[in-house]
């Protein structure tokens, strides 16, 4: 019979603590779940037009005009003081292919947006997390992007066997690599949302071994809404 144990990822820029499941052969491994993200909608190359057809139709549309925004504008539309950040599962991808929704809300935090200057091209500054930690940003007037960490590994985390007793991490152990790549954020004056992609990878030894039901990624959004001053 197959076991399950818990393994809870730590805090960290961009994800509060939470428990997942991750089973292996007879013993779970037990720790941090590490991961990526991934954002894009491009088109599969087949759906593009070929020989003729992609002439004529390169030849009849013309690119979208963009509105060159003003310092002013960028400068006014900055965020600014205090928003609620909260992070909200969507779905997961797990070693056997198969996909499933989640639907979970993070408890949210505070971040506090502090302006350093603002040029014709954009606004830069630092955005401070009730967390204790702050993060340098940038503000185009259309796309909020705030820089965070990308990739964290952890140390050999034990497993344990079907009684739930931990084994020697000399006999079986788990390391996870958490890479993530954060969307820039988009919306509106109160609300802004950017697209989460965390990938798991997880390094074996000794007894432990994966399953088809080890989650490989975890999609989430991070919602940002503006708080009322004062």
């Amino acid at each position: 019979m197959g076991q399950q144990g818990t393994a809870e990822q730590p805090a960290s820029p961009a994800v509060r603590p939470r428990t997942r499941v991750l089973s292996v052969l007879g013993l779970v491994a037990v720790g941090a779940l590490a991961a990526y993200l991934l954002i894009g909608d491009g088109q599969p190359g087949s759906s593009r037009p070929r020989g003729d057809a992609a002439t004529s139709s390169s030849a009849s549309s013309r690119p979208e005009e963009v509105d060159v925004l003003s310092e002013e504008t960028i400068t006014q539309s900055q965020p600014t003081g205090r928003w609620r950040a909260q992070l909200i599962g969507r779905s997961k991808l797990l070693r056997s292919g198969v996909r499933a929704p989640l639907d979970y809300r993070q408890p949210p935090t505070t971040w506090t947006f502090a302006s350093e200057s603002c040029r014709t091209h954009g606004c830069s500054g630092t955005v401070s997390s009730s967390s204790g930690l702050d993060f340098p940003y940038t503000w185009d007037g259309r796309e909020l992007v705030v820089d965070r960490q990308l990739t964290e590994r952890t140390t050999q985390l034990a497993c344990s066997d079907d009684k739930g007793d931990r084994v020697p991490i000399s006999e079986a152990a788990a390391t996870h690599t958490y890479r993530y790549s954060f969307g820039s954020f988009a919306g509106s004056a109160n609300r802004m949302t950017s697209r989460l992609v965390i990938e798991i990878s997880t390094e074996f030894s000794g007894s432990c071994r994966a399953t088809p039901d080890d989650a490989l990624t975890y999609v989430e959004d991070q919602v940002l809404t503006k708080l009322p001053e004062g």
